[in-house]
């Protein structure tokens, strides 16, 4: 069993902790914004109230703040245990899949990110007539042909990863 160094283990507590507060987020926004479509498309729901649709992006623009703050905390911290821990990549595959996972959607987190702020922007600065808010929303939910949803279902996999611990080498055959 190898035994942690403390900065390994607070890295990895904040990492967790973070994480959880940045897929929550994640989820929530991706939640509530989803009931402002038809079921199954990328179509406005007409029968919205619209003081109700304004609510909706008002959520979706709080979670989106919540994502701003908590992703690179994550990345931060994820880099700080990575670099901290005793574990290496050669010999625990599971920790460099995990790593993998997190780190190659960067570029997709950061164009997200600039989309959801447009939606921030709208909510928070002024008084945006709901057309504003719906071609932001639809240039977001439409972003890079589904490549965010992958993501996220990457980022839900490391869990499982890290609690399954598949492709693990021992370095030494025990008699």
């Amino acid at each position: 069993m190898i035994m942690e160094r403390s900065s390994a283990k607070i890295f990895l507590l904040l990492f967790v902790l973070s994480s959880v507060t940045w897929l929550y987020a994640l989820s929530m926004k991706n939640i509530t914004a989803g009931k402002l479509l038809k079921f199954g498309t990328v179509v406005f729901e007409t029968t919205l109230d619209p003081a109700k649709e304004r609510e909706v992006y008002r959520s979706v623009a709080e979670y989106s703040v919540i994502v701003f703050f908590s992703y690179p905390i994550v990345l931060i911290t994820a880099f700080g245990f990575f670099k901290t821990t005793n574990r290496m990549f050669a010999t625990d595959g599971w920790l460099l899949m995990s790593a993998i996972l997190l780190f190659m959607f960067v570029p997709v987190e950061l164009f997200c990110f600039w989309l959801d702020w447009k939606i921030v922007g709208l909510n928070y600065w002024g008084e945006w007539p709901l057309e504003e808010f719906r071609k932001a929303a639809l240039a977001r939910i439409t972003a890079l042909a589904g490549v965010p949803l992958i993501a996220q279902l990457c980022y839900f996999t490391i869990p499982v990863l890290v609690l399954w611990k598949p492709f693990s080498r021992k370095s030494e055959i025990l008699p």
